[in-house]
């Protein structure tokens, strides 16, 4: 398995991974970065839509990431199903600082559908670009600023 980076270790710790040994954040890494991809790829379609209900729904989506337990509706598609066709292993629950950026998100999301149900679409675009923005860089990544935003407010502990 190859080697984990520091900068890596670090973003994983700040979401709340930081129980987790060297080995397991290593296979975490990649399937990780499965729900903030899908994500973007469906926020996407409701911004290029203009959708209020596609975003409310987005929203409803990343509300579960901080309410459900074992992980948000995507995390539960990765586990029960995509997965299993790469031998990947499952996602682990959701810490802390991760639930959060999904409140932060849902916010987001909620607000990005209000505008484009209230005519203005350039709030709507902001908003919702906003999530896209931020799930493209924990993404590519693994750092998340609602993750890091937590840490600010309730002092997580830093490497």
């Amino acid at each position: 398995m190859a080697a984990l980076t520091a900068f890596t270790s670090t973003n994983l710790d700040r979401q709340g991974f930081g129980d987790l040994d060297e080995e397991s954040k290593s296979r975490y890494r990649w399937p990780l970065r499965f729900t903030p991809g899908v994500g973007i790829a469906l926020i996407g379609i409701g911004l290029a839509l203009q959708s209020p209900i596609w975003l409310g729904s987005m929203a409803l989506v990343a509300l579960s990431g901080a309410v459900l337990p074992g992980g948000m509706l995507i995390d539960l598609v990765y586990n029960l199903g995509v997965r299993r066709l790469f031998g990947a292993p499952a996602l682990p629950p959701t810490p802390k600082p991760r639930q959060f950026s999904y409140i932060l998100s849902t916010l987001l999301l909620a607000g990005s559908a209000v505008a484009f149900l209230s005519g203005r679409p350039v709030l709507g675009w902001i908003l919702g670009g906003m999530v896209i923005l931020g799930g493209a860089i924990l993404a590519t990544t693994l750092w998340c600023l609602g993750s890091w935003i937590y840490g600010q407010f309730f002092n997580t502990p830093r490497r």
